[in-house]
């Protein structure tokens, strides 16, 4: 799935979200609880409760949906300068799913526009330890590694990054 596509459904999937939840604000319901009536909410199933795959892909789908759901509500806070809220919504996503190396990527992102710069290079290389075999995501992280050793005046490691960078793709 491509990059608009995936932003098409992630806007979708938010737009559904505020049309079944018309009465209420939705920056005041929390994410795990958008479109679940709230004795459904994820918060109230408990893991040792759920039996047969049945019950594990559908909580799988709502850890997805959230996820995806947070994820444009940090590109939203991205977008409008407000790199704190999008850092912590971000590591909010991370709790749910810590090993999903998009999410480390994005974070990333993040502290490079906070200007973090040995953040954004740890944060890119979690993201490339998890990324399997994405060739597209681990040059993208590379790419990151490779700006934020600019800026911290290191030419040599910034040229190895995009060495490693133009490999990967």
């Amino acid at each position: 799935m491509n990059k608009n596509n995936f932003l098409l459904l992630a806007i979708t999937m938010c737009l559904a979200a505020c049309a079944e939840q018309a009465t209420k604000s939705v920056e005041l319901i929390p994410v795990e609880e958008r479109n679940v009536p709230l004795e459904k909410a994820p918060h109230t199933v408990v893991e040792s409760e759920v039996k047969g795959d049945k019950n594990k892909k559908a909580i799988n789908k709502k850890k997805e949906s959230v996820i995806i759901a947070l994820l444009d509500d940090a590109e939203g806070f991205s977008n409008k300068g407000q790199s704190e809220k999008a850092a912590a919504t971000i590591e909010r996503a991370l709790r749910i799913e810590p090993k999903n190396a998009l999410l480390w990527h994005r974070l990333a992102i993040v502290r490079l526009q906070q200007e973090q710069w040995q953040q954004a290079i740890t944060m890119a290389r979690k993201s490339n330890a998890l990324a399997a075999n994405n060739a597209q995501l681990r040059s993208d992280n590379w790419a990151v590694i490779a700006t934020a050793y600019d800026h911290l005046g290191n030419k040599k490691k910034a040229n190895e990054a995009r060495n490693k960078q133009s490999g990967q793709a």
